[in-house]
């Protein structure tokens, strides 16, 4: 396996500063098109794996037909989205809320209680897994493909994380997976950001399914200056909490389509209790009974 040791071209303050633009050619000198594994030169720590044609088609057409309809017109993805603006109300006035621009994104699976989060503040199923519990059962062989990989590529991480998953209850985990979420995106340039809301000791992956043509669309670490070309059944295990965004889609075809998999642990899912014991949470926070 090819192996590349990557000196830093931004220091850490310098990277911030990109924080919520958007990267272009300037941002990286590099582009990973095989696969290898990149490591910091200086501190040996491993920054990325990337194998091409990794997840057999099939897989990956049933993860997208299976999971495509999570997929709605988004206001909260904040940062990645390019950052927050105040809420303009449909007759002009403006809110009260920040919001982020409109972009195509859902998720799946599975949501923890996120503290000072007010009325979502219980762990839950999300929209989709409701509404399409067919769809996100057609969906798990694809997660447990990716989990398979994630243990043979990244076996510490994943450790630590299966570690945490299996004291997590059942109900809020994929299958007999160390995910609990996957974040589905459409066509989305991400902006410059860090994930967050994910296990902290696990390791971030990015899977993405094309049709149509169109260049560009690079996943980049602009601390590295370095690009990867996420192709049709490529995977990339990569340090999400370094800064890292997309570039620019371009010479597109009228069909084009690119969705992008993200699969996670959230960070507060082992706090989650049954779904019986939450209804009661629920209960005697809204009206301080359990019985109505």
């Amino acid at each position: 396996m090819k192996i590349i040791r990557i000196k830093r071209k931004l220091n850490e303050k310098k990277a911030a500063k990109l924080k919520s633009k958007f990267l272009t050619e300037k941002n990286y000198d590099t582009v990973i098109t095989e696969s290898c594994d990149g490591f910091d030169a200086n501190t040996g720590e491993l920054l990325f794996r990337f194998r091409k044609k990794a997840i057999p088609m099939d897989v990956l057409k049933s993860g997208y037909n299976a999971f495509k309809d999570s997929i709605s017109l988004n206001a909260g993805r904040g940062i990645a989205a390019g950052g927050y603006h105040k809420q303009i109300r449909k007759d002009g006035t403006v809110g009260k809320f920040d919001v982020s621009p409109k972009v195509e994104s859902g998720n799946v699976g599975f949501m923890d209680a996120r503290p000072g989060s007010g009325t979502v503040a219980v762990c839950r199923k999300t929209a989709f897994a409701k509404e399409h519990f067919d769809k996100y059962q057609a969906g798990i062989p694809f997660v447990k493909y990716i989990d398979k990989m994630y243990s043979e590529l990244c076996p510490e991480h994943y450790n630590r994380q299966k570690a945490i998953a299996l004291g997590t209850n059942k109900n809020y985990v994929i299958g007999d997976t160390s995910f609990t979420t996957v974040t589905v995106n459409k066509n989305f340039r991400t902006a410059v950001h860090q994930d967050s809301g994910d296990f902290k000791d696990g390791f971030g992956n990015l899977i993405t399914y094309r049709e149509g043509k169109y260049d560009g669309g690079y996943f980049v670490l602009p601390e590295y200056g370095v690009a990867i070309d996420m192709q049709n059944q490529d995977i990339l295990f990569v340090d999400v909490h370094k800064w890292h965004g997309n570039t620019e889609y371009v010479n597109c075809s009228e069909d084009w389509l690119r969705i992008s998999f993200v699969l996670y642990y959230r960070e507060y899912m082992y706090k989650c209790k049954s779904p019986s014991e939450e209804l009661e949470r629920i209960k005697m926070d809204q009206t301080g009974y359990l019985k109505l």
